[in-house]
Order: C-alpha cells, then structure tokens, then sequence
C-alpha cells in the first residue's frame, strides 16, 4: 500500500506536469492569434513557462539525494539568473524605453547562466581534474567561422554592420556549441539507466535552444529589434523539455542517480574538437575555391582551432620525450 507521502509526491508531479502543458497550449493561442501576440501576451506566457520550469527544477534538487542534488540545485540556479535577466531587462525597457544595447550589463545574468550550465555538466558525474579548454577552444573557433559563414556575411553584404555587432549577436549561439559539447560528454559518462534518458532529454532541451538562438540572431542581425516567433517557440521547448527531464529523472519510486561510468560509452566526443578544427579548415578551401578570397576572420578561426587541437599533441609528446630521456 503506497504511503501518504508518496502519493503526495505522485500528485506534485502531475499537477506540474499539467500546468506545464496548459501553458504550452495557451502559448500556441497566443502566439497564433495576431490580437493576443500585439498585446506581447505570447511573450508573457512564455515567461510564466521558464518560471514553473525554474519551480520544477528546484523541487527536482530537493527531492534528489548525494550527487543529483547538487547537479539539479545548479542547474535551477542557472534558470533562476536567466529568470532575473528577464526581469531586469522588462524593467529597464518599461523606465528608459530605449533598446537594450548589444552589449550591457544585464548581458551578464545570461552569461553567468551559461558558465553555471557549463560547471553543472563538467562537474557531473565526470569530475575531471582536466578541463580541457583547447578542446573547448577549438569548438568555439569552428562554430564562430560557421556563423560568420552561414549568417553573418551573407548579412554584412546587403547590410554592412560592424564587428562588434557580430559578436554581441553571435556569441550566445557560439557558446551553445560548448554547452552541446559538455552535455553530450557528461552522458557517454553517465551509467545510470534512468539517469541517461534524463541527459538525453537535457541534451535535446540544449540543442533546441540552441537551434532558438541561431534563428534569433538571423532575424535580429537584418533587423535589430526584430523578434521571431520560431525562436521563442524555440525557446519554449527548451524549457519544457528541461522540465520534463527533470520530472522523469525525480519520478516518485525511481528517482535518477549520478552514477558514473569508468570509461565513455562512446569516443566521439573526444574526437569532436579535431574533426571541428578540420571542418574550419574545409571552410577556408571551399570558400577560396567559390570565391578564389578567404576572410581574416575565417583564417583567424581555422588557424585557431588547429592550433589549439595541435598544441597538446606536441606538449604531450615533448614531455614524452623528456621523460624517455631521463
């Protein structure tokens, strides 16, 4: 006979699962009917969308146990900066009506949410004393010379904008590749079976909101102030599919656990960054094949990124040899 406590638990559970999908349904509504979309109230939703998913995640923290507790503790603490930086900015906007800047200060909470994405999948269950950054390095550089390939410089010609424009717009969908990168790392060394459906969920959620930050910075990069409507229903299944990760992973009588695995499922992504650095270095012979010129900025990226894979193959056998000698 099931205890008090665990159909308590059951029924949090739903009811959150249930206002999770009426606020998706009442997005589409709002987000599909021109009176309701003109009063921002798709925008509103969606905020009241990232804040229940906020709720969710810090309740999956309290209900976890050992390692999972502290994973889901900081993953909420990302959702909560970016749930201030959203307030700050509407704040901002309503005082001084004015533009957010391409670079300010409340740039800052979307930046700390990053880097507290980034520690929560580096550090479980994985717990490297290594944290590899050419690795990292080498991923940024290949998705910057994608970006500037792909969306910026087919932009720049029909409308010149400058450099630091590029890289305010683009720097959040740069640093998507990183998070993509630590979070499919974090899953090849999960062992838990309910806590690998979890990270595949989490992976996915990342993706999506990756996949929102390319549209939004397409659209904004012809038109500043634009907004799309692909991109925040982008957003929106990100939040979802993070709330569902963490609803599954916290599942009354099979709550996830951080087990972690000796060796990776897989070898792929260590072998990611070399096979990016390889994709920059494609991108420069393609685009001096098409257009017999190359940009600084696709050199700068390519050469970086083969620099950075390069530089600890020959650290490492200089060492070798060092210790041979000896």
């Amino acid at each position: 006979m099931r205890s008090r406590n665990e159909r308590k638990l059951k029924s949090t559970a739903y009811m959150l699962s249930g206002a999770g999908g009426l606020l998706i349904i009442a997005w589409c509504v709002a987000a599909l009917t021109p009176a309701l979309r003109a009063l921002m109230l798709d925008s509103v939703v969606s905020f009241l969308v990232s804040l229940l998913i906020t709720g969710v995640l810090w309740w999956a923290a309290h209900r976890s146990t050992d390692d999972a507790r502290s994973f889901w503790r900081w993953l909420a603490w990302a959702w909560t900066l970016g749930i201030a930086g959203n307030v700050a900015w509407g704040i901002r906007d309503y005082v001084t009506g004015e533009t957010l800047a391409v670079f300010s200060l409340i740039h800052g909470f979307y930046l700390a949410r990053y880097v507290l994405i980034f520690w929560t999948f580096w550090r479980y269950p994985r717990r490297t004393k290594h944290i590899a950054w050419d690795a990292y390095g080498a991923l940024l550089a290949t998705a910057t010379a994608l970006i500037w390939v792909a969306l910026f410089r087919p932009v720049m010609a029909a409308m010149p904008q400058p450099l630091l424009f590029f890289f305010g717009g683009a720097l959040y969908p740069i640093l998507d590749i990183a998070l993509l990168y630590v979070a499919w790392t974090a899953l090849t060394y999960t062992a838990d079976r309910r806590m690998r459906v979890t990270m595949h969920w989490l992976v996915g959620a990342l993706f999506v909101y990756s996949l929102a930050n390319w549209v939004n910075f397409r659209v904004r990069s012809e038109v500043f102030e634009a907004s799309s409507l692909a991109a925040g229903l982008f957003w929106m299944l990100s939040d979802a599919g993070t709330g569902a990760a963490a609803l599954y992973a916290v599942w009354p009588f099979a709550v996830a656990a951080l087990t972690p695995r000796p060796a990776p499922s897989t070898t792929l992504p260590a072998r990611l960054p070399a096979l990016a650095a390889w994709l920059a270095v494609g991108l420069v012979i393609v685009d001096w094949v098409v257009r017999q010129a190359v940009d600084v900025m696709l050199l700068v990226c390519a050469a970086s990124a083969l620099i950075l894979i390069g530089y600890p193959w020959l650290f490492c056998k200089k060492e070798s040899g060092d210790e041979s000698i000896h």
